[in-house]
């Protein structure tokens, strides 16, 4: 029992640690203390406790993400596979996406003139930039609606 409480301590404060670097959600926790040797015993009282006061919460983490990775330009499909990668629940996510609201459109457009220099010439190129936009993680429809667009195009609805 005495041997219990400093290895309680121990696991606490390495994931208040790694807390205060950044948000992490509960199973990347996990996973680290868990490489850093603690059992499964120590880890999830740890865990429920941290959660309980506050200091590790997955719909913050999913906030974080969401912010971090729509400022790269990566779409809401790229986002939400990573969201359930890291055991981000199904609900959390999508309340997420509801507090931290973006023009994923807006941002499908900028990327598209991030990355190319010109306008589509042909279908080839249009396919180009289709497949370009669902890789970063943009829904099909979108990238299908973008494909075509240019900013200096006089109609901004991409049909060829």
């Amino acid at each position: 029992m005495d041997d219990e409480k400093p290895r309680l301590l121990d696991c606490e404060k390495r994931a208040v640690g790694l807390l205060a670097r950044r948000e992490h959600s509960r199973r990347e926790l996990a996973r680290k203390l868990a490489d850093r040797g603690f059992t499964t015993d120590e880890i999830e009282p740890t865990l429920d406790r941290l959660a309980d006061e506050g200091w590790q919460s997955d719909q913050r983490y999913a906030e974080s993400l969401i912010r971090a990775r729509s400022a790269r330009r990566y779409g809401p499909d790229r986002i939400t596979n990573e969201l359930s990668q890291q055991g981000v629940d199904e609900a959390v996510a999508g309340a997420a996406f509801a507090a931290e609201p973006r023009d994923w459109e807006a941002l499908a457009r900028d990327q598209l003139v991030a990355r190319f220099r010109e306008p589509p010439e042909d279908f080839p190129e249009r396919a180009r930039r289709h497949r370009h936009l669902v890789r970063r993680g943009f829904p099909p429809d979108l990238a299908h609606k973008l494909a075509g667009w240019w900013p200096d195009s006089e109609s901004d609805q991409g049909v060829f």
